[in-house]
């Protein structure tokens, strides 16, 4: 009895191993991905994951230098970059900490989340004068942020 047993196990336990071996793709393999608020990288894979999970959206915090006024978002021709983004919970009906009127206007516009609450307080920020007033003269004049001030 035990000797049958033993040779039923063995037998169960190698038919396992060679399904294993020779059909790996019976066994699902759960992709890891980022939740919302988590970071994920195409270029960071051993620190981060590559994708967000299903149902959010990919921002690249980093390189978006886009800025809201009064819920209008404005191209700034600044320069960024970075290889890590965002996962956010886009078009939940809830603005979250991460999100604004650029990355999720669908969320965020009429939540007084804009980086400006108005055209004034921008022509009047630091903002305006010591980063934007410069560029709009030489290198982003033709920008619709520069027709603002």
């Amino acid at each position: 009895m035990k000797k049958g047993l033993i040779i039923g196990i063995v037998i169960l336990g190698l038919v396992i191993i060679s399904g294993i071996y020779f059909y790996p793709s019976l066994i699902k393999v759960e992709e890891k991905c980022a939740k919302g608020g988590e970071h994920f990288s195409s270029v960071y894979k051993d620190e981060y994951p590559e994708h967000c999970c299903e149902g959010l959206t990919e921002w690249y915090s980093g390189s978006d230098t886009r800025i809201s006024i009064a819920d209008v978002c404005y191209e700034t021709g600044l320069l960024a970059g970075a290889p890590v983004g965002t996962c956010i919970n886009c078009g939940n009906e809830i603005c979250e900490n991460v999100e604004n009127p650029c990355n999720c206007p669908e969320d965020c516009t009429g939540e007084s989340k804009s980086d400006f609450l108005s055209i004034e307080e921008f022509c009047q920020s630091a903002s305006w004068n010591e980063t934007f007033f410069e560029a709009c003269k030489e290198n982003i004049k033709d920008f619709p942020i520069c027709k603002l001030c």
